[in-house]
């Protein structure tokens, strides 16, 4: 089965009600990428990383439940402190988003989900990048 890690802002836009810089709804397909999760039809990989990101979350509760509900078809992946060193070495001014695609390929993910295409694509040759809508 395919499976996903999840780029920050795929939960936070499934959970909140959000829009791009053109004024369109771009939750609908992060919420339907999740539900498809539910639906046993990937699986993804929830790394410490993300779940750090996330606390300072105003609807952290909506995030806990929906973990709950994803649990089942989820993988942990934790980071170490020579990952996070890496990630700001190999990329200072955007280590956060290096330190997702660090542990993306650390845990045998086939994709990185992410509505921030143009931060990843560096690794076009080492992981796939998407967008959730990609994968419909």
């Amino acid at each position: 089965m395919t499976t996903l890690y999840l780029d920050t802002n795929i939960v936070i836009y499934a959970i909140e009600d959000s829009k791009n810089l053109f004024g369109n709804d771009i939750s609908p397909s992060s919420s339907k990428l999740l539900f498809d999760v539910v639906s046993c039809k990937y699986y993804i990989i929830v790394s410490d990383w993300l779940l750090e990101e996330l606390s300072g979350l105003r609807k952290l509760e909506q995030a806990s439940m929906l973990f709950k509900m994803l649990k089942p078809k989820t993988k942990r992946v934790s980071y170490s402190e020579e990952d996070l060193v890496r990630a700001k070495q190999q990329n200072p001014d955007n280590f956060r988003d290096e330190l997702h695609a660090i542990l993306a390929i650390k845990s045998g993910a086939d994709y990185i989900v992410t509505r921030n295409i143009n931060d990843f694509k560096h690794l076009k040759n080492k992981i796939r990048i998407v967008k959730p809508e990609d994968l419909f």
